[in-house]
């Protein structure tokens, strides 16, 4: 007896394989490997200077809100180094946060009578934020009465021109650059 296939090919030669061989796979996974060594480094940096422009963003975003709130209120103006951020703690070292107030009196000191703006406490990262001075004061015509200088921002294992320096002028303005990391 004889048996007649019809239609041509059985179902056992009709299948086909899917999938990768194990040499593709390793071939795939050593590319990835390559790629992503090139782009870790390229990435780190990338969220280091968003960290550092953040942070830039922050005092100069508190120095500004000083100055405009200085010309609101018609009274000065106080941004100064709070480790507690209870009160003025001095200090040129800012990393560890700062207060803004109205400073009634002038004394660039949170004293009885001075209302309380804003509050930061410390920066994430591991940054250092040193400043020319420990407090800066606006007057209520949006000029500078004290805190004049450069304030630096830096971060561990600095790498080309990552650090930020923020100037305050006499005028009350603001100024941020990228500078050489040393």
């Amino acid at each position: 007896m004889t048996t007649h296939i019809h239609g041509g090919t059985t179902k056992a030669m009709n299948r086909k394989h899917s999938g990768f061989t194990l040499i593709e796979l390793m071939a795939v996974l050593a590319i990835a490997a390559i790629l992503a060594s090139v782009a870790v480094p390229s990435f780190r940096s990338m969220i280091q200077n968003n960290r550092l422009a953040t942070q830039a963003n922050e005092l100069t975003g508190t120095l500004n809100f000083a100055r405009s709130e200085a010309i609101k209120r018609g009274n000065s103006v106080t941004v100064c180094v709070s480790n507690n951020q209870a009160g003025c703690t001095g200090g040129t070292t800012w990393e560890n946060g700062w207060i803004a107030f109205v400073d009634v009196n002038r004394d660039q000191s949170l004293s009885a009578g001075d209302t309380l703006l804003r509050v930061r406490s410390t920066l994430t990262g591991s940054g250092t934020l040193t400043g020319a001075q420990t407090a800066v004061q606006y007057l209520p015509n949006g000029l500078l009465n004290f805190g004049t200088g450069n304030y630096t921002l830096t971060i561990p294992g600095c790498t080309g021109n990552e650090k930020r320096v923020i100037n305050v002028a006499v005028t009350g303005r603001l100024g941020v650059t990228r500078a050489t990391c040393p």
